[in-house]
């Protein structure tokens, strides 16, 4: 992958939102809330408690919604642990870090720090080969062949038990050293999943371990994480070839103004407000709705439209269909007419 300077464009729109925000009202932003961090987690749990609730001891026929309930908060906690890999969820680090290993890190089988370790070059290296946290939005899904290649890897576990293997098993930097203990993580990973475990067991329903929880993880919230970071990152004309050499990749930032199934399934913890958080990353989630309209009152996106969009879906799958040697664009249109 050719590595890419700067573009011109990304820093013309970072000096215009850093012009268009009052200083005052900015500094304003960057308190942190910790009762909007127990709210938040208090949400996630309580959906959760009562999704494998409805598994263990409702019908079965009704065990779609537990999934989709599964799909999400599996990708809300993924979000969750972004914005701790950021220190904006407590002002106190230790407890910032323990907090997103208990309640969010941990039960995915993850830990904040190795995901803040490959996260920092994802804003200071975007678009490059250099962003260690690149891989989704470098995929490519352009045309039906290019779409169900990726898609398919995905949505059978490959592409996310690669991803388990090379960003977070065995990881110990010491360039980023964790700010908690490095037990904390691994042993909630532990208790939480063979808790799942025995109570899938107990109940009769072992096998809702690994349709429910192990499945929505490995593959399924791996698949919405490419459709999102497609939709935010990967530019119009990607992939470029130049005298059968692929072009450097554009830094391209998108923020998504989604509806309320969208906004739960792909944009919990304001992840939406993405040109926001690239621009301002110390200004913490539950802040970022009011920056995002502080910039709409000052004509930052009369200026980069193409950086406000309605749909991650939706625009994932434009980029999709935007291929000239491929009928995917007609099997859109096809199965959007059924």
């Amino acid at each position: 992958m050719p590595e890419a300077k700067v573009d011109p464009k990304y820093s013309e729109m970072a000096r215009a939102a850093h012009q268009a925000v009052d200083k005052e009202f900015l500094a304003g932003l960057k308190e942190k809330r910790p009762a909007a961090i127990f709210v938040a987690t208090a949400a996630i749990w309580l959906q959760l408690i009562l999704a494998w609730a409805l598994a263990l001891l409702g019908p079965l026929w009704l065990v779609f919604i537990p999934f989709l309930v599964s799909c999400a908060l599996a990708q809300a906690m993924l979000l969750w642990v972004h914005e701790a890999s950021h220190f904006s969820l407590f002002d106190d680090r230790r407890v910032n870090d323990i907090w997103s290993d208990v309640f969010f890190a941990g039960p995915i089988g993850i830990t904040v720090a190795a995901y803040r370790e490959r996260h920092s070059s994802h804003h200071a290296h975007l678009g490059t080969d250099l962003d260690q946290d690149g891989y989704p939005y470098h995929i490519d899904v352009r045309g039906r062949r290019a779409l169900m290649a990726a898609m398919g890897r995905t949505l059978i576990g490959l592409t996310g038990l690669w991803l388990a293997r090379t960003k977070y098993i065995g990881r110990r930097s010491e360039s980023v050293p964790p700010v908690s203990p490095r037990w904390v993580g691994p042993l909630i990973t532990v208790v939480f999943n063979l808790t799942l475990v025995s109570l899938c067991v107990l109940s009769g329903r072992w096998y809702l371990y690994a349709v429910l929880w192990v499945y929505p993880i490995v593959a399924v919230a791996v698949a919405l994480n490419i459709v999102r970071s497609v939709a935010e990152h990967q530019p119009e004309d990607f992939p470029q070839f130049r005298d059968g050499v692929e072009a450097a990749m554009r830094p391209v930032v998108r923020t998504t103004v989604p509806g309320r199934f969208e906004k739960w399934m792909l944009y919990q913890a304001n992840f939406n407000y993405h040109v926001e958080h690239h621009l301002f990353p110390t200004v913490p989630r539950h802040n970022l709705g009011k920056l995002h309209l502080h910039l709409v009152a000052n004509g930052f996106y009369r200026q980069f439209p193409s950086s406000l969009q309605s749909s991650g879906f939706l625009k994932f799958l434009q980029l999709a269909r935007n291929k000239q040697h491929d009928d995917f664009s007609g099997a859109i249109e096809d199965a959007m007419r059924l």
